[in-house]
């Protein structure tokens, strides 16, 4: 789940016993179907106590990556070896759009954070291979922060005007390596 604050993204995560961090979901049954079986978990994990129908709705977006365990050890890939015919698990990251406001609740021996994207990039002795691998999984999508009257006040990355890849070749007729300009 991605929330903002000061215009700079986070990802909302479960602390547990203040040492160890995980992201709200939970495993699905064989018989569960995928999106369903998701929702139906994250609202076993932070539907408020008395929830309303719209404490119970969410937008599942994209499955931005997934991670496969072919056996009993605790490491995960994020490709199946190719000597693997019946892996033991396939863990799936999925982008979650959180609407204005929205109430969550979590058991009293959890904290819910909101981790800022800079904290987890590269932090595996923190937040494991997983979780540091966050940021380079949303860096293909834009971010744009906007205000309470609906007027976009910041995007991330690259800022208001973006970025411009050009070839030499586009420039100077000849073919060679690609370099990068901020369009202004």
């Amino acid at each position: 789940m991605v929330c903002h604050e000061h215009n700079h993204p986070h990802i909302l995560m479960l602390q547990i016993a203040n040492a160890f961090f995980k992201l709200p979901g939970d495993y699905l049954r064989a018989e569960d179907e995928e999106i369903s079986g998701f929702v139906d978990r994250l609202n076993e994990r932070l539907a408020p106590t008395n929830p309303t129908s719209k404490d119970l709705e969410w937008e599942i977006g994209d499955c931005i990556a997934q991670w496969w365990r072919p056996n009993h050890e605790t490491f995960l890939y994020p490709f199946l070896p190719p000597h693997v015919s019946r892996p033991k698990e396939l863990k799936k990251l999925y982008l979650i759009h959180l609407p204005e406001t929205k109430v969550l609740s979590v058991p009293k021996n959890m904290k819910l954070l909101a981790v800022p994207l800079s904290e987890l990039y590269d932090n595996t002795a923190r937040y494991g291979p997983q979780l540091s691998a966050i940021p380079h999984y949303l860096s293909k999508y834009r971010f744009e922060f906007v205000n309470e009257d609906g007027v976009v006040e910041s995007i991330m990355p690259g800022g208001q005007d973006g970025a411009k890849v050009l070839v030499d070749g586009e420039k100077n007729g000849t073919n060679g390596h690609m370099t990068f300009e901020m369009e202004t």
